[in-house]
C-alpha cells in the first residue's frame, strides 16, 4: 500500500508546478495531505561505534532523504551541491541522509577516500535495503524525498538534483519547510 502511495505521490510531484518559478496563482495553491515516513534503522558510515540511526530520530528536522549508489554518476555529481546545502542550512535544523541502496561498508569507505561527503551516509545488509527500497519506490537512483519537521514526505525528486533550476527548486522547498511549523506529527 505504501508503495502505491509513493508512486502516486511521485506522479503528483511530476505533474505539479510548485517550483520557485510558479506564477502567483500557482504559488498560493494549498499543500496536499502528506504521506507519513516509512521508518527504518540503518548503520552510519564512519561512526567508530558502529551506531545506527532511525529516520524517526530526525523528527523536528527537515530531512533530505537521498537514495544513491557509488556506481551512479549523477549521484556523485549531486554530492558537492548537497554539501553546500548542508553547510548552509544544518544550523537551522536541516539534515541530509544519503542512503546507499546497494553498497557494502567497504565500498562506501573506499568511496569516501576519493569524495568528500559532509552529511551522514547510511547503509545496511541487502535484505534490509531491499525492504526500504521497496517501501520508498526506489527503482532507480538518484531519488530524493524531502521530509518536514513532523515526519511527513512533502516533496519527491525523481532524478538528480543538479544545475541551477533543480538546486533553486530544492532550496526554495527547504526554506519553506524550515520556516513552517506543523503539528501533524505521526509520532505524537
Amino acid at each position: 500500500m505504501r508503495f502505491i502511495l509513493l508512486i502516486l505521490f511521485n506522479i503528483s510531484i511530476l505533474l505539479s508546478n510548485s517550483t520557485p518559478y510558479a506564477s502567483d496563482s500557482q504559488a498560493t495553491q494549498q499543500e496536499p495531505d502528506y504521506i507519513p515516513i516509512y521508518d527504518f534503522e540503518l548503520n552510519v558510515l564512519g561512526d567508530k561505534l558502529d551506531s545506527t540511526v532511525k529516520l524517526s530520530d530526525f523528527n523536528g528536522d527537515v530531512v533530505l532523504l537521498n537514495f544513491w549508489a557509488t556506481w551512479c554518476g549523477p549521484c556523485i555529481v549531486e554530492i558537492p551541491e548537497f554539501n553546500e546545502l548542508y553547510a548552509k542550512y544544518k544550523d537551522r535544523g536541516f539534515e541530509i541522509l544519503g542512503v546507499s541502496v546497494s553498497d557494502t561498508k567497504q565500498q562506501l569507505e573506499k568511496f569516501q577516500t576519493k569524495f568528500d561527503v559532509d552529511y551522514k551516509i547510511l547503509y545496511s545488509a541487502p535484505d534490509i535495503m531491499n525492504d526500504i527500497n521497496r517501501n520508498y519506490g526506489v527503482n532507480s537512483v538518484p531519488l530524493s524525498y524531502l521530509i518536514n519537521r513532523d515526519g511527513f514526505v512533502v516533496r519527491g525528486y525523481p532524478s538528480a538534483i543538479i544545475g541551477e533550476y533543480w538546486t533553486s527548486a530544492l532550496t526554495a522547498d527547504i526554506l519553506k519547510f524550515l520556516d513552517t511549523t506543523s503539528n501533524k506529527s505521526p509520532y505524537r
